[in-house]
């Protein structure tokens, strides 16, 4: 390696389906960047198990590629007309940037890289670096309960148990929602019943609509965050809703064109509302909301492994061969 590049361990989508630990060479920071070395990453299951699969249709797939989007870690070093940064400063930072065989499909899983300031977030100091590795899913779960209105002392009901849901579930209730998960994995349930929400139904083995009702007092829930996404579903909450008045909030990733019924929401006259991507606003309310307890991630993690094994945690999300929600990168053998 040169004498301007510094050796890197990242986790590569060498190709469909094949994941691999690869060491990179990182360069110093160009203007505009901060290099930072990650202490941990948070692994987004839906999106990069998409990536992985070549079935995320919104971005064509490039392999071999370095996936993940949600990084802590430590400034290292500061390009040249970057500001309000130090070194030995803890820092989020969402893409990564650099040039090599392996290119970054947003960069965040790898043991130091270089990150454009305006991609790069002052930590607070009471977050655990578990909780801000999840900063990019969680603030989906903001984003989604930021659009309700009038969620103080009402009843919503989150659809999905992943950590959108979850994070959802969570942001609803710190503004003064009564909430209800619905989901299908008991080992989840638990998890939202301990950290998430006030109340949970499992989908498999209970009626969805009887729980609800028996929980609202038999009068219609003020909104549905949903993050399934899929027509069935759809149909099963639709009559939980107040015609003219209710609210849906769609905040998770479909594949395809076709995955609600517009017809339904039409007749009820209900208002529809979705989320996509993160902004500086977003994320940092979302830390706010971490700062003040009121959202944790990682009471929710039941994967805090090695980055020697990513390969297997992403075997068992496309399997769904083991109980799992959250999963994390510690870094710390690469540094």
């Amino acid at each position: 390696m040169g004498q301007s590049a510094s050796a890197a361990a990242a986790v590569i989508f060498q190709s469909p389906n094949l994941v691999r630990i690869e060491q990179l060479e990182m360069p110093e920071p160009r203007s505009g960047e901060l290099q930072i070395r990650t202490r941990y990453s948070g692994i987004s299951a839906g999106t990069e198990g998409h990536v992985l699969a070549e079935r995320f249709d919104s971005i064509p797939a490039h392999f071999p590629c370095v996936p993940g989007y949600q990084r802590v870690g430590v400034i290292e070093s500061i390009g040249e007309g970057v500001q309000g940064f130090a070194l030995g400063q803890r820092v989020f930072a969402t893409s990564g940037s650099w040039e090599g065989h392996a290119q970054p499909r947003w960069g965040a899983h790898l043991s130091l890289a270089n990150s454009l300031a305006s991609e790069v977030y002052r930590c607070p100091e009471e977050v655990s670096d578990i909780d801000l590795a999840h900063t990019v899913v969680a603030q989906v779960g903001y984003n989604a309960a930021s659009r309700v209105a009038n969620l103080q002392g009402n009843w919503v009901v989150v659809y999905g148990d992943g950590l959108i849901g979850q994070a959802a579930a969570q942001c609803a209730r710190a503004r003064g929602a009564r909430v209800i998960l619905v989901g299908h994995r008991e080992e989840r349930l638990e998890l939202a019943r301990r950290h998430s929400a006030d109340a949970v139904v499992n989908s498999h083995n209970e009626d969805v609509r009887a729980e609800v009702m028996e929980l609202s007092g038999a009068k219609p829930v003020v909104a549905i965050l949903d993050s399934v996404q899929r027509v069935s579903v759809q149909q099963e909450y639709i009559g939980l809703l107040e015609p003219g008045v209710g609210q849906i909030v769609y905040c998770g990733y479909s594949q395809g064109t076709v995955w609600a019924d517009m017809k339904l929401l039409q007749e009820q006259e209900l208002i529809a509302r979705f989320v996509s991507g993160w902004t500086r606003q977003r994320l940092e309310a979302t830390m706010n909301l971490m700062r003040a307890g009121q959202l944790r991630l990682e009471p929710l993690m039941t994967h805090i492994v090695a980055f020697e094994r990513a390969a297997q945690m992403y075997e068992i999300i496309a399997q769904n061969s083991l109980p799992h929600l959250g999963m994390t990168l510690d870094w710390s053998g690469a540094n």
